[in-house]
């Protein structure tokens, strides 16, 4: 039996449907933004938010003690000095932790 016989040219092939297949796991995940916002340590009212952009999502579970599998959806407070020091250089912004409670959240866009 002649195998090419066995293969519709109007179909697509093995490698096109696997591209297709992951495009589609991509785009079937939901778009999320990290953020950084900072509230009043009296009062808990919101004073300012600062997106966080091209962070590596592997470091920051490091760095927040989170495991692997999790995406970091919740939201965690800043505490350590480590954290501290990281998104102050990351973001080029200083982190007054006197006056205000900072914390890492997804916003879904």
């Amino acid at each position: 039996m002649n195998p090419k016989f066995l293969i519709n040219p109007r179909l697509p092939n093995q490698k096109l449907e696997n591209t297709f297949s992951n495009q589609t796991k991509e785009a079937s995940r939901p778009k999320i933004d990290r953020v950084l916002r900072w509230f009043e340590k009296e009062g808990d009212d919101l004073v300012g938010e600062k997106a966080i952009n091209n962070v590596n999502l592997e470091h920051l579970q490091k760095l927040f003690k989170i495991e692997p599998e999790n995406p970091m959806y919740d939201c965690y407070s800043v505490e350590s000095t480590e954290q501290i020091n990281y998104l102050q250089s990351l973001l080029n912004f200083e982190l007054d932790t006197k006056s205000y409670d900072y914390f890492i959240e997804c916003d879904r866009s």
